[in-house]
């Protein structure tokens, strides 16, 4: 990811494409579970909240804690890195069990509407 903006940019269309999809097969399709389409929405709500405050992070050392600015520059993009890994997974993980409760919510028949044939 080039910026924490465009991090913060993918987090929100991710979760907004979750969102719209749950909602609008629970709108188009009747059997869809309402209850569990607003849990489910609500969990959308929290995983995107909590992706964005973790989004935002800074390495919490100084170059003068180093030997050399070069030092401090390859400190930093480690800790950077080793922690987008660690939101990129557990974003990746909540949603994968939203999308999964989100099979759950939908009947079976209106998830063979739903896919393409291979």
């Amino acid at each position: 990811m080039a910026t924490k903006r465009q991090l913060k940019k993918r987090i929100c269309c991710v979760c907004g494409d979750l969102a719209s999809d749950i909602l609008l097969a629970s709108h188009l399709f009747e059997g869809v579970d309402r209850k569990k389409v607003n849990e489910i929405v609500n969990e959308i709500a929290a995983l995107q909240e909590d992706a964005l405050a973790k989004a935002t992070f800074s390495f919490d050392k100084a170059v003068k804690d180093f030997e050399s600015p070069a030092a401090y520059r390859a400190a930093r993009r480690q800790y950077n890195a080793k922690a987008y890994a660690q939101l990129r997974k557990e974003f990746g993980e909540r949603a994968m069990a939203i999308v999964k409760q989100m099979n759950e919510a939908v009947p079976a028949d209106v998830r063979k509407l739903l896919t393409p044939e291979a």
